[in-house]
């Protein structure tokens, strides 16, 4: 088969990740992204984000690429800004996908081709977290740039490389957390080790940068932020999901997150399981497979031997994953090559009706899901009124956001601090302290009051 249906089907699988965005309102956390940006953007507190004029020690390059974004096509579609920095960030990827098969698959004219489109139309990327308004696929797209960059600076021994490298994962400790080195130390070993590079530890051009580009944490936390609040936030995320859980629990978890990962990164992995297990069909794994298999085994390690890690820290593997499959996809007869191919554009298909009309029935259209008809009843309620807000769950935050950009930028919703009067005050439950009850709602399975405070 030629290389031009490829490169069409990847722009298709490129195009259908753009349908939810202008369709859904804010999903679960992306109205605490978006909020964060605005708060940061009105402020002008670049380096300190905050939530309702709380101080919230989150690092903000996410906040800062929403911002530029929102800058451009608006603040009234803000949560469309959110997404679209992780659609950017998602077709990134896909890029270094690409890139990386045209490395390690050099005989092949199609496989990078096959390698993005494999990558733009998984599961996991294609119609959740490849396009939500969350910071995991900005992260997880530096940290795999990061990773490929590392491999190349390792086997070639080309310290520009490395430089990028560094580079790319320092910009991903700024999207979100210091969990990032781990991942990106954990590959470096396996690098070093597969490539029987350790003597490139003894040479000070490659040391030097690591040592030097590793400082950005601790100055963050203790120059930007004072005393490290960005460390202890991620450690207590960590142990969060390690500690308090019974037996059964980690097994549990032991079982199924391998198979959350390859299932969520359906439809290529069931298929290859399907032609193993049905077919006996057979595969090799070559050097390079083998070395993505040991970076992605040591880089899920942490999460996997929790009792409750999610499926959102595995969106900075589905790159490395997307290499191993394509390597596994070249073995395929023409029979089995072709269905492949037609289950990859059935998933394409269905993204459309998907996007139009199942999820927003699941996220919106259901009774008691409209945020933007509370927000309505809200605005006409206070009429230009201050408002102030007890209420962080994530159907409070999106109150928040769509009345903010409603609003002038010095007016915008800030946390109750209990002694204000002459403002009404939101709260996630009922507390006849904050006044009058005005009126309630019920959204999205929590109760949102708003209350008179005299």
């Amino acid at each position: 088969m030629t290389t031009q249906p490829f490169k069409l089907l990847t722009f298709l699988a490129a195009i259908v990740l753009l349908l939810p965005l202008p369709i859904m309102q804010y999903v679960g956390e992306e109205s605490y992204y978006a909020l964060g940006a605005y708060e940061i953007f009105v402020d002008g507190h670049w380096w300190h984000q905050s939530i309702f004029g709380l101080s919230w020690p989150k690092t903000p390059l996410y906040n800062w690429l929403i911002i530029a974004v929102a800058q451009v096509i608006g603040w009234q579609h803000l949560e469309i800004a959110t997404r679209i920095v992780s659609v950017t960030a998602t077709l990134g990827s896909a890029a270094v996908v690409f890139f990386m098969a045209r490395r390690l698959f050099p005989e092949h004219e199609k496989t990078p081709w096959l390698g993005a489109l494999i990558y733009l139309t998984m599961g996991e990327v294609s119609f959740w977290y490849g396009w939500l308004g969350y910071a995991d696929a900005t992260f997880g797209f530096f940290i795999f740039a990061a990773i490929s960059s590392l491999w190349i600076a390792i086997e070639d021994k080309q310290v520009k490389w490395l430089l990028i490298s560094l580079l790319l994962i320092s910009l991903a400790f700024l999207t979100k957390n210091i969990s990032c080195y781990l991942m990106y130390v954990s590959a470096g070993l396996v690098l070093l080790w597969r490539y029987r590079s350790w003597n490139l530890l003894l040479k000070p051009f490659f040391v030097l940068p690591v040592l030097i580009s590793f400082t950005l944490p601790w100055i963050y936390q203790n120059l930007i932020l004072g005393g490290g609040a960005n460390t202890s936030v991620a450690i207590a995320d960590a142990l969060r999901h390690f500690l308090g859980y019974e037996l059964f629990k980690y097994v549990s978890h032991w079982i199924s997150y391998p198979l959350l990962f390859l299932g969520r990164a359906f439809p290529v992995t069931l298929i290859l399981i399907w032609l193993y297990l049905k077919e006996k069909q057979r595969f090799t794994f070559d050097r390079d497979a083998v070395t993505l298999l040991y970076i992605l085994l040591i880089c899920l390690l942490p999460f996997w031997l929790s009792a409750t890690g999610t499926a959102r820290y595995l969106i900075p593997f589905y790159g490395l994953l997307a290499l191993v499959l394509t390597g596994l996809v070249l073995q395929l007869n023409l029979r089995q090559s072709a269905l492949t191919l037609k289950v990859i554009i059935f998933i394409i298909l269905i993204k459309v009706p998907y996007s139009f009309a199942i999820l927003p029935y699941i996220k919106d259209w259901r009774p008691e899901r409209d945020i933007q008809a509370v927000v309505e009843d809200i605005m006409q309620i206070t009429d230009r009124k201050a408002l102030r807000t007890m209420n962080d769950v994530s159907t409070g935050l999106s109150i928040g956001c769509y009345i903010n950009v409603r609003t002038p930028h010095d007016q915008f919703v800030r946390w109750y601090n209990g002694k204000e009067r002459q403002v009404y005050v939101l709260s996630e439950m009922e507390d006849p302290k904050l006044g009058q009850l005005v009126k309630q709602w019920r959204l999205q399975g929590h109760h949102t009051y708003l209350y008179w405070q005299p």
